[in-house]
């Protein structure tokens, strides 16, 4: 390779400033020294300190050390050859792109500078096996390899794996952005070339809330609710939360707005520590080959912003949210910020793409309401202000899990310093997503002060540590005074009660504008003064550039005009006492706020949507298109099209258990006032604010066609079509139906009901929502077992807004088997929706401490009706099912281990204990009894058995490994629905992950004796079917349960609705639905990847 060529190339690909790199003065004659090979030389003007300057040689001459005293001394014994210093100069051409190599580089050079992928501002030559010859042979220096600590900031490049004279290395400078900290934002007057505003839901029965995203190519802001189903629809419509750094809640603060909050705030920290986690491997291996280090360049934290309450909403979920690395900061508008002065244009939160202005809208006419905050708030005379570095005041804390009636409320008269509370919160919400904290860690204190539960140690005579088996503190006499080992607890876990607060009705809205943009560049301008066209690009990023003449050239005096930032206003106005408040903002007469102002988002509901205030306001302000997104105004299109789809299908095959989900897409038409001043939005729309202003409704999301799939079904898959058809004509056969019912008469409550809503494991999916299953019982009530995000929705979907609302009314108990949020995030809308229906019937929930605590912290932020709702704790006992009832519990479950009642293979009881007497638990949910017992999944997870006055008994696992317990109490279950997460080939990530696979699920129904078996909570990396369950299902008559009728096992789909006396007549579709789905298998997955559970 000639390296004349690569120091010329070098030279004219970067003709700026050269910033040498400085050496220490132990290596700096060493490396001068090595510098000169084959015609490099350092330039006569180089500093001691600086050989790596390099100069261009045409011609040579006979070595003088008096003159040329650096060059290198030659082995040689012939006089060394002087080469006089020449400046290379810039090329005159147009110079190549920055991430361009020039051509005369080696491709060996070549690609090591685009792995690396630096821009390098100066290279120079290494001879390690010429420069250090003597080191060389002592051992000290290898000459395949550059010592670290030789070159500071330096990447060694070897050129050629072997040379004559030894290997040589390319010497290159990372520019100084390479070389300091992560670069800082660009500058706001920069301005973002490329915005949109993009609609993600409007109000239907899958998304109750609208929501918008603002799309730059460095970040994803959310702007709206973010209500149940939203993550999912991310992820039908293929948008990538990775770059979401911003969320931006309207409205106030209640599960309507927030309901898809933690959802998707686990989802996208999951993403971000999982590139972090891939971005450190990459660097440990990097380090170990002396390369430069790479950089996570998605978002660092996620900030979310709303309105008062957030932080609570947040630490109240404390139980079951946990993450390191995700830092996340919650920010809450507790003031308004131009009350004391209205024509404030200072925007209250801006960074390198936006400006953001927040707009309260305070609520009118509930004064009455905000009593109790009055005297417990900012109002409180003893109000002190805490420095930053000072801690909260631990709160009271209590043994969670322990035999109590339920969690007390915290009397309305408390001290409720408001500073200090807001303190706590953020602690409380840096350690659930950002903390330091390690469950290994053991303290030691006095055995007297240890708070329950704790695991507790002690060193023995060798000094070794053991489980620690005495007295405990608290529950035994003669506690020891000795220092024990206490595992550290997660600081959230020892607030027991979150300081009470009260529900807000206030509204938060936003104006939100790109930053201006530079005018476009002037080469006419800048060639007036004199400057050659390499200054162009400086002068174009916004730098001063020195004419020849001296005159200092400003941006400003060879760019157009500043480009301005064009932006939108999102006003969340669903009830009418917040009407007031919007009309007399000064925001929407302050012009540096509105100017450039494109469109109004209006949030709207059938409340306010008839208002002639709202019209008036839109017709005086006609500048803004306006656009509405308002529940009963927005069709109630199908939002999910993966798994509607897959559902209509399977209506057409078996149209006795599935059903074509409720959709309307009829689009209502606006009410007439606001139709003449406002259109109606719907998803995909987009507005592009930059760099131009342009609305494009064409981009709307199509509407689902729901004759598609049936075309697909008899074309496509015509034969798993006409299996169906055969199994239609043989299940109508009145003879078949005789023999099923002679076989199942001892069945009880035949007619019971089994609706699958979510079948689904870890998120919601393309095909599959989380966990929930409805049990309808004619003649006792409806119950929930298990309530993911967004069964509301699905419930709407498979009945219609006014059937469910006769469900919910009908509703008696929910069951919720552990804290994993998948499990019961769609609890509170269900509430809440109860709660509108005018529900008179008392509802009952059965579940473990925890999540009842977390309800109870909940209802400060939205009431919930919680008059009318009653709590059955499951707490432990201690006992396996086999021990005596009125004895000990089993001695090797161990008094001592102080998580013994929680333990997996123990039963639970219910408190308050007055709900084990039998008449007492029927009067308050209908039920006969209620079996639990702890399971091996989480601490603190629970399989339970139901037992209705009929005899009708089913058992619902919840998440766990196969449980031998679960099967004791289950013993003679008529319906066994049990989880079953993993096919048989994943039975080690089964047992990793405390999960069932299909043999391990089918097995406990073995064990019970179950007459009928539903398998669900599949993980989401079978995205349509676990086509290894299906062969598994198929052909199993000799499988037999109790009283000689054989076991019949079915599996679950989202939509799904089967009667318990329907299980034979569905089996016999079994083979259409294995030739469906091993087909649909076969294709291409859109939503792709693999889920982690």
């Amino acid at each position: 390779m000639h390296y004349k060529k690569l120091a010329v190339a070098a030279a004219s690909k970067r003709t700026r400033t050269v910033l040498p790199t400085r050496l220490s003065t132990t290596t700096t004659s060493s490396l001068r020294r090595c510098l000169s090979t084959r015609g490099f030389t350092a330039s006569s003007n180089s500093s001691t300190t600086d050989p790596s300057a390099f100069a261009k040689s045409t011609t040579r001459r006979a070595s003088n050390p008096a003159s040329n005293p650096i060059a290198t001394p030659s082995r040689d014994p012939r006089p060394a050859k002087l080469i006089p210093p020449l400046v290379v100069e810039p090329r005159k051409k147009e110079r190549p792109s920055k991430y361009k190599i020039p051509d005369s580089v080696s491709k060996t050079v070549s690609r090591e500078l685009y792995r690396y992928k630096y821009l390098y501002y100066e290279y120079s030559l290494y001879a390690p096996n010429r420069a250090f010859q003597s080191w060389k042979d002592r051992g000290t220096l290898r000459h395949t390899k550059v010592p670290d600590h030789f070159f500071r900031d330096r990447i060694a490049i070897k050129l050629a794996p072997y040379q004559i004279d030894g290997a040589r290395f390319l010497l290159a400078s990372p520019t100084p952005k390479e070389k300091q900290d992560p670069p800082a934002p660009a500058k706001p007057e920069h301005g973002a070339m490329r915005s949109h505003v993009q609609i993600v839901a409007a109000p239907t029965a899958d998304t109750p809330g609208a929501c918008l995203l603002v799309h730059y190519d460095n970040r994803r802001y959310v702007f709206g609710h973010l209500s149940e189903g939203t993550q999912r629809l991310f992820t039908e419509h293929k948008i990538p939360a990775a770059k979401l750094s911003h969320i931006f809640l309207s409205g106030k603060t209640d599960w309507a707005t927030t309901g898809g909050l933690l959802g998707m705030i686990l989802t996208v920290a999951d993403v971000i520590i999982s590139a972090k986690a891939a971005v450190e491997e990459e660097n440990k291996l990097r380090r170990q080959k002396n390369k430069p280090e790479i950089t996570h360049g998605g978002p660092q934290r996620i900030e979310i912003h709303g309105s008062k309450n957030l932080e609570h909403m947040l630490a109240a979920a404390r139980r079951f949210v946990f993450r390191k690395g995700f830092p996340l900061d919650a920010h809450e508008l507790r003031a308004d910020p131009r009350a004391g002065n209205p024509e404030n244009s200072k925007p209250d939160y801006e960074d390198e793409n936006l400006k953001v202005w927040k707009i309260p809208l305070i609520a009118t006419g509930m004064e009455e309401s905000r009593s109790r905050s009055s005297s417990t708030g900012s109002q409180n005379p003893r109000k002190r202000k805490l420095n930053s570095s000072e801690e909260p005041e631990t709160m009271e804390t209590a043994v969670e899990g322990e035999a109590v009636d339920g969690v007390d409320d915290v009397p309305a008269g408390v001290e409720n310093d408001e500073e200090k509370t807001q303190l706590l919160m953020q602690t409380i919400i840096k350690h659930m997503f950002d903390s330091d904290w390690k469950p290994d860690a053991l303290v030691e204190q006095s055995l007297h002060k240890v708070k329950l539960p704790a695991k507790i140690f002690v060193r023995d005579d060798e000094g070794k540590i053991t489980v620690y088996k005495g007295p405990l503190p608290g529950r035994d006499a003669n506690v020891p005074d000795i220092k024990v080992l206490v595992r550290e607890p997660w600081p959230g876990a020892l607030i027991h009660r979150l300081p009470p607060t009260d529900p807000s009705f206030d509204s938060t809205c936003y104006v939100v504008k790109n930053h201006a943009r530079r005018g476009k560049f002037q080469p006419a301008n800048a060639l007036k003064y004199g400057l050659p066209k390499w200054t162009f690009s400086k002068l174009a990023k916004g730098e001063s550039v020195t004419a020849e003449d001296g005159t200092v050239v400003t941006p400003d005096m060879v760019l157009d005009p500043p480009i301005p930032g064009h932006g939108f206003a999102l006003i969340d106005v669903r009830y009418e006492y917040l009407l007031d408040s919007l009309l007399k903002r000064p925001e929407w007469e302050n012009k540096e706020i509105m100017e450039n102002i494109d469109a109004f988002y209006w949030i709207l509901s059938p409340e306010v949507k008839d208002d002639s205030r709202l019209k008036d306001f839109m017709a005086k302000h006609n500048s803004f298109k306006h656009i509405v997104l308002g529940q009963g105004m927005s069709p109630n299109v199908i939002s999910f099209a993966g798994a509607s789809g897959k559902a209509i299908m399977m209506h057409r095959m078996d149209p006795d258990r599935f059903s074509i989900p409720n959709h309307d897409n009829k689009e209502e038409a606006l009410p007439a006032g606001l139709a003449s001043v406002a259109e109606l939005g719907k998803p995909g729309q987009r507005l592009l604010l930059s760099p131009s202003v342009e609305f494009q409704p064409k981009l709307a999301n199509a509407l689902m066609d729901t004759i598609g799939p049936i075309t697909e079904l008899t074309s496509t898959h015509a034969k798993a079509f006409n299996l169906a058809l055969e199994a239609q004509q043989r299940v109508s056969d009145p003879a078949f139906a005789a023999r099923v019912a002679e076989s199942e008469q001892d069945i009880p409550n035949r007619d019971a009901e089994i609706v699958t809503l979510g079948t689904g494991s870890a998120l919601p999916s393309k095909y599959r929502n989380v966990s929930a299953t409805l049990i309808r019982v004619p003649g006792y009530g409806s119950y929930l077992f298990d309530c993911g995000e967004n069964t509301l929705g699905q419930l709407r979907r498979v009945y219609g807004y006014a059937e469910t609302d006769a469900i919910l009314r009908d509703l008696r108990a929910i069951y919720i088997s552990h804290l994993h949020a998948d499990h019961h995030l769609g609890v509170p809308s269900v509430l809440a929706q109860r709660a509108a229906a005018n529900a008179a019937r008392p509802l009952t929930i059965i579940s473990t401490p925890k999540y009842i605590g977390f309800l109870h912290e909940y209802k400060d932020v939205e009431p919930l009706d919680w008059a009318n709702i009653k709590f059955l704790t499951l707490v432990g006992t201690g006992r396996k099912p086999t021990d005596d009832p009125n004895g000990p519990p089993s001695a090797d479950l161990g008094p001592a281990n102080n998580h013994f009642n929680m333990l997996p293979g123990t039963v639970c009881a219910l408190q308050p204990a007055a709900a084990r007497n039998a008449d007492v638990l029927e009067s308050q949910t209908g039920l006969a009894a209620i079996d639990a017992c702890f399971v091996d999944h989480c601490l603190g997870a629970t399989a339970a058995v139901f037992t209705w006055p009929s005899g009708l008994k089913i058992s619902f696992s919840g998440d766990c490994r196969p449980s031998d317990a679960f099967a004791h109490i289950g013993k003679g279950s008529h319906l066994l629905i049990h989880e079953c997460t993993f096919d048989d080939e994943l039975i080690g990530e089964a047992r990793a992950k405390k999960h069932s696979t299909a043999s391990e699920a089918l097995d406990v129904g073995r064990k019970m004796g179950a007459r009928r078996v539903l398998l669900t909570h599949f993980s989401q990396r079978y995205p349509k079917m676990q086509a290894p369950v299906l062969d598994e299902l198929e052909g199993n008559e000799e499988k037999t349960g109790l009283g000689g009728d054989r076991t019949v096992v079915l599996y679950a789909f989202d939509y799904m609705k089967i009667k318990l006396g329907e299980f034979k007549m569905a089996e016999r579709f079994l083979p259409a639905l294995r030739e469906l789905y091993g087909e649909l298998e076969n294709e291409e997955e859109e939503d792709g990847g693999e889920v982690k559970e």
